[in-house]
């Protein structure tokens, strides 16, 4: 495939070469279009040609023509070196990463800017949630943002790009910069979209269950007899059980009151209505409105944007509504006053859990009787309302062994959430002279957010519930959240041609950062007192103690830049940049950071006709970071009382008072040419960061009464290209057709560690997999426990036909990173008809699935039936022909530590759960490259002399696929890309949500 791959780019590209050259005529573009003007850091506007650092902008039409609940999905593919890793959560989280990671344990989000001001982009999962434990995706707060606000993004990829925004920068910034109102003779401008997705599950991404055996465990799915017919044993979650024969039996819907089979006997066969009924079709509503205006003064835009979804999932609904303004009044001919302003309210009602607690999915993905009609289910809950179950504990107990009904469980045990956001800048622009320019701008963003989980009575009392984090039969939870990020400039810039030749332009400032964050998590204990009453008050037992956290955070920055231009040709600029942060100790609380990139425009020194701009590039910088508030001082935290006395436990890491900043060095070269009048344009980049004093917590020994201690230790390498291609093979008046390339290879490596210390955890997961960064291995390490080998890497077999395992789960399987990433979009267009369709393609990585491990043992996988080597099928008892021989080797009796191959037969008959004959971790992680038809878009613009009005504008039709297709994928029955949450613990899957295919139509009129 990479043979066809790379002989396909050279077919494109020589072809493109040749229809270039014969239809120079049609090319009228200028070379100062070509190079272009981008905004950089501190939203200050940049020709691009002097830049020393990769850049690459994204029109804010890519990311708004499909409606989604996050922008960020819509960047997949479109920049070479950015890493979007979508979720499947309803309302979920986005991993963003560019350029691989920069901290071990710490934040690895890219920085987004608009408008010139850092906002928040957060999540308040829990621990338990990103580690598979249970719990809620909540987001990523980013999603606030409008799409149909954005006028472009501008990504900055290298530390020489970002060093002026200080601490968070290094892990490179996406640039917003929103929608303006413009001078408008005709009066007010108005601009109206409309847009609806429809949402259906790939069925390539759901499991696909065997068809021939039933409930239970141990090869049969019957506990005894009543009334000469066989009964289910109910209690089993499994489908290792008897084989399908169509016999009249008892099933649960015989013992439970008002069912249609209640006290019949029904046929023992495969259900007719499976777990993938369960799911309804998702829909998305989106309409938009914005007003804009203005004249030599001032000038105006004005939107409203409604967002009403619902999800796959029964019950779920997500209802935004987003208000945003800004304004631009010049109050005398040299100070201009800006006004930005946006004000986000979402209520979003079932999210879907994720992980294992009580996760619907893993009942579907991992614990699943073959025999159970879904729609029975549905039948019982909307006739009762009570949690009447397939999974009961005797004919004469109704309350669920393990799972609830899915359907009781969505429209009684639901989550709700509700989300408040204000975020808004002002600032005054005097101009001195031509040359001096005075910037004062001061934003804020921020939002309170409430959460709400509740468990009603009757439902399965084994799962974990509350802050206590012990079985509740019952209760309530609350959470309220507050943060909020203020950030004061003060910006001179000076720019001034000192000579025809020479140029130079500079900047100094200063910047207050202020970041807070408040939390406060209250739950029931014991259970709920009055049943369907869900507040804290109703408690059965006291309240546990409320966990509150108030902390907070103040960085004070200083900085400038140097910027010098030779001829429209040579470019040198530096940076420096001084923090001071309150997160650390006073002693070292100052650090400094320096960048230095250059370029050259060989294009001005190449006189060639096919060479229309060519540039060079070169950049080093160092970048400072602090850390989180409070990891200073020791103290104790509240805990679950007991009884009435009060219980307070000492921290379990030990703060540091000894804490200095961490740093990252980036050095990167490039090259970027455009050819062709255009037709063929690519930049290609090679960078290196070194992040190093790494702030993170490291093992101590338990006499210091904990178990880790907060320390400056470690770094991190990556390395890797980046290569941006654009070709145009044809273009007439009427006919053009477009492709963009993006491709990288970003590659982290764990290149320093304490003395003593061999790896960190990232973080421990069920199953026995764990997320490791290893001393000169791979960040993002998967360990499982491993099959046992011979001298010959032969799979050794035990005396009972399987596989030997590990005793222990510290086997490398490889990272979970992507050896390469690509994105190819077509974009054809004829008259006002266009065409475009996004290949996304990740090669490499690895991912573990635990719903592959359980499901092993409980039979619900095609995998888990057929026929032997004798004909017979391998659920068969031993005694019977059945079984499998396992490929490998066996300790050869006749020599002793030598091996032969294996013929001992496997027994398959019953559960591995059961017959202790489980494989290891090794065998479930899978290889995680995919290829996906990410986007196809049909559009079609009409001109306003179609409508022969004043009054209309323009307008357009799209209609839009989004994960059409997986066109290529090695995980089986799901999403490799699906995961818990954004974050650094990556590469597992315990119970995700199906990938939705989603269709859009969308109008958008301009009056």
């Amino acid at each position: 495939m990479k043979k066809l791959t790379t002989s396909l780019l050279v077919l494109v590209i020589s072809s493109s070469v040749a229809i270039a050259n014969a239809q120079q005529k049609n090319d009228t573009v200028k070379t100062k279009e070509i190079e272009g003007v981008v905004v950089t850091a501190l939203g200050i506007k940049r020709e691009k040609r002097s830049l020393g650092y990769a850049t690459q902008e994204v029109k804010g039409e890519a990311v708004n023509k499909n409606p989604t609940s996050n922008f960020l999905n819509n960047l997949s593919g479109k920049v070479a070196g950015l890493e979007i890793k979508q979720s499947t959560n309803f309302g979920g989280s986005v991993n963003v990463v560019m350029r691989g990671f920069k901290s071990l344990l710490g934040n690895n989000q890219a920085l987004f800017v608009v408008d010139g001001i850092p906002i928040i982009n957060n999540n308040i999962n829990t621990a338990s949630q990103t580690t598979g434990g249970g719990g809620y995706d909540y987001g990523s707060s980013i999603s606030d943002i409008n799409p149909n606000d954005i006028e472009t993004l501008n990504v900055l990829k290298g530390a020489a790009a970002t060093a002026l925004y200080g601490s968070r920068a290094q892990n490179g910034v996406i640039i917003i910069t929103t929608k303006k109102g413009k001078k408008n003779k005709e009066g007010i401008g108005m601009e109206f979209s409309s847009s609806i997705t429809m949402s259906t599950v790939d069925k390539s991404t759901f499991p696909k269950y065997q068809t021939q055996y039933g409930q239970g465990y141990r090869g049969t799915s019957f506990a005894g007899t009543l009334d000469g017919s066989q009964v289910v044993d109910f209690g089993n979650d499994a489908s290792y059980g008897s084989a399908y024969d169509g016999s009249m039996v008892w099933q649960y819907g015989a013992f439970t009151p008002g069912s249609p089979t209640e006290g019949q006997r029904t046929p023992w066969q495969m259900a007719k209505n499976g777990p993938i009924k369960f799911f309804d079709v998702g829909s998305t509503y989106v309409n938009s409105l914005a007003f804009s205006g203005g004249n030599d003064i001032a000038t105006y835009r004005l939107s409203y944007t409604n967002t009403n979804a619902s999800d796959i999932m029964p019950n779920s609904s997500l209802m935004k509504n987003n208000f945003s303004g800004n304004a631009s009044y010049k109050l005398t001919d040299k100070l201009t006053a800006n006004f930005y302003a946006n004000y986000v309210t979402q209520k979003t009602k079932g999210r879907n859990s994720t992980g294992y607690n009580d996760n619907i999915m893993t009942n579907f993905r991992q614990w699943w009787a073959t025999n159970v009609d879904i729609k029975d289910l549905q039948y019982l809950y909307n006739a009762y309302k009570k949690n009447y179950t397939w999974n009961i504990n005797a004919t004469d107990d109704l309350t669920p062994a393990f799972w609830d009904n899915p359907y009781f469980q969505r429209y009684e045990n639901y989550q709700n959430d509700s989300r408040d956001r204000f975020a808004g800048n002002f600032s005054l622009n005097y101009d001195v002279s031509k040359e001096f320019n005075l910037l004062f701008r001061m934003g804020t963003d921020g939002y309170t957010m409430m959460t709400e989980d509740r468990k009603a009575v009757g439902s399965y009392i084994g799962n974990n519930f509350g802050l206590n984090t012990v079985v509740q039969p019952s209760g309530y939870a609350l959470s309220n959240y507050k943060f909020s990020e203020t950030n004061y400039d003060l910006i001179a810039t000076y720019k001034k041609d000192l000579t025809d030749d020479f140029n130079v332009s500079a900047l100094l400032g200063g910047n207050v950062n202020v970041q807070k964050a408040f939390s406060n998590q209250q739950s029931t204990s014991g259970g709920l007192y009055t049943p369907g009453i869900y507040t804290i008050a109703n408690s059965r037992s006291n309240p546990a103690r409320p966990l509150i956290s108030d902390v907070s955070k103040y960085v004070y920055g200083a900085f400038a830049q140097v910027s010098l231009g030779y001829k429209n040709t040579y470019y040198l600029e530096g940076t420096i940049r001084r923090d001071q942060s309150t997160a650390l100790p006073s002693t070292d609380a100052v650090y400094w950071y320096p960048s230095i990139s250059g370029s050259i425009v060989f294009s001005n020194l190449i006189k060639a006709s096919w060479l229309n701009f060519g540039k060079v590039r070169a950049g080093y910088s160092q970048v400072g970071s602090d850390t989180n508030a409070d990891q200073l001082m020791n103290r104790y935290f509240s805990q679950p009382s007991y009884g009435d006395i009060p219980v307070y436990a000492y921290n379990t890491v030990l703060r540091n008072f000894d804490l200095k900043s961490q740093g990252l060095k980036n050095v990167e070269l490039g090259i970027e040419a455009k050819l062709f009048n255009n037709r063929l344009g690519f930049d290609v980049s090679w960078f290196q960061n070194k992040a190093y004093d790494q702030i993170l917590a490291l093992p101590v020994s338990f006499a210091t009464g904990a178990g880790a201690k907060t320390q400056n230790a470690g770094e991190l390498t990556t390395e890797g290209f980046e290569v941006a291609v654009n070709i145009t093979p044809i273009k007439t008046n009427n006919f053009s057709w477009d492709l963009n390339l993006n491709w990288s290879n970003p590659w982290t490596k764990v290149t320093a560690l304490s003395p003593g210390i061999e790896n960190i955890s990232i973080g421990r997961l069920q199953g026995g997999a764990s997320v490791n960064a290893p001393l000169n291995g791979d960040y993002g390490t998967l360990w499982t426990s491993d099959f046992v080998y011979d001298s010959n890497g032969q799979k050794i077999v035990g005396a009972n036909g399987a596989y030997l395992v590990t005793d222990k789960a510290t086997y490398n399987q490889g990272s979970f990173q992507s050896r390469w990433s690509a994105g190819l979009n077509n974009m054809v267009t004829y008259k006002n008809l266009s065409l475009s369709f996004l290949i996304d393609w990740r090669q490499g990585g690895k991912v573990y699935s635990l719903d592959q491990f359980y499901g092993y043992g409980t039979g619900i996988y095609p995998d888990s039936v057929g026929t032997n080597d004798l004909g017979n099928p391998i659920r068969n008892t031993l005694a019977t022909g059945g079984g499998v021989i396992m490929p490998g080797v066996m300790a050869d009796p006749n020599n002793p530590g030598q091996y032969i191959p294996n013929t001992i037969r496997l027994d398959r008959s019953r559960s591995s759960q059961v017959l202790g004959t489980d494989l290891p971790g090794a065998a479930y992680v899978y290889d995680a490259s995919f290829v996906k038809l990410r986007e196809v878009a049909i559009t079609y613009k009409f001109n306003k002399d179609f409508f022969n009005s004043k009054f209309i504008q323009g307008m357009s039709m799209s209609l839009i696929g989004n994960n059409l297709w997986i066109i290529h994928k090695n995980l089986p029955y799901s999403d490799p890309e699906a995961g818990l949450s954004s974050g650094n613990i990556q590469g597992y899957q315990s119970g995700p949500l199906p990938t939705t295919r989603n269709i859009s139509f969308n109008v958008k009129i301009n009056f």
